[in-house]
């Protein structure tokens, strides 16, 4: 989709959502969503990486963000 037009409907669902639909929106976008824990999780994974050049599986990591995205609740 074009920029221009993704920017109208993005503006169009900002203007139109509710006040709950608007704090989903803006928790999604949030730079600050995920905790430091979290970070510095993925700063460790990435060390580790850059010495073994090993990765962990998809389905690890996906495990590895629900608990922590969850444990915080």
């Amino acid at each position: 989709m074009e920029s221009t037009k993704l920017r109208e409907k993005l503006h169009s669902l900002i203007d139109t959502s509710s006040s709950d639909k608007l704090e989903e929106i803006y928790d999604y976008f949030r730079e600050d969503k995920y905790s430091d824990d979290f970070k510095m999780i993925l700063d460790k994974e990435y060390e580790q990486y850059q010495k073994d050049r090993e990765v962990i599986s998809h389905e690890d990591v996906n495990k590895l963000i629900e608990d922590l995205l969850h444990s915080k609740k």
